[in-house]
């Protein structure tokens, strides 16, 4: 399988990129997807809520009135949960969200999203994002020439490459990140890929299954 390489300009350059066969023959595993992508969102969440129980809110431990002999619903302490300004009961506390996966488990989730991509040929490869001037209407004019529909778009950079990140960031579904950074949440979302070719033959040459 080979892949067309285009120009900054989002036209064909007649340059290919040959997919490894190993990549062509691997069988992505769509739970694995499953699990990493909700590994990475739970490691996105702070787990610092915290309410006070009866025990931690201000107020004082002295029995409101008597009791008998008033009529009324019988009553202790003003920090009940039943009353305003009271404790919670069974609120939310500090606590880890995290999943753990082993790095095999990750590095085949990571494969899977790649190779669903590939399958459904919604991979883009240009030969470089260095633009001259960090502006928006160039990265765009890329994306038109790839026929870009304005669906999610993950892209993926050789390095950090703050040109391109500047020139991208304000286009609305279109996500930038080094490509030493790629992880299964990322191509899962998006709708495309697009690589720089020195990034993806970097990745090329070091997969290995």
């Amino acid at each position: 399988m080979q892949l067309p390489v285009y120009s900054i300009e989002g036209q064909p350059t007649g340059a290919f990129l040959v997919v490894p066969e190993a990549l062509l023959q691997f069988e992505p595993n769509e739970h694995l997807m499953y699990l990493d992508t909700k590994r990475i969102l739970a490691d996105a969440r702070q787990g610092t809520h915290k309410t006070k129980t009866r025990s931690e809110v201000k107020g004082s431990k002295r029995k409101l009135y008597r009791q008998k002999g008033t009529g009324r619903a019988r009553m202790g302490s003003i920090r009940n949960p039943i009353r305003r300004g009271g404790g919670t009961v069974h609120g939310p506390v500090p606590r880890d969200y995290s999943i753990r996966l082993n790095d095999k488990e990750k590095r085949l989730a990571r494969l899977s999203a790649f190779v669903m991509h590939l399958r459904h040929q919604s991979i883009w490869i240009v030969e470089s994002l260095n633009y001259e001037k960090p502006k928006t209407r160039l990265f765009l004019r890329t994306l038109e020439g790839l026929g870009w529909d304005h669906s999610p778009l993950q892209v993926y950079t050789h390095g950090y490459n703050p040109i391109a990140y500047l020139a991208g960031r304000n286009i609305p579904c279109v996500f930038i990140q080094p490509a030493q950074n790629w992880n299964t949440y990322d191509m899962a979302r998006a709708r495309y890929l697009l690589w720089e070719r020195a990034a993806l033959e970097t990745l090329f040459n070091q997969f290995s299954l």
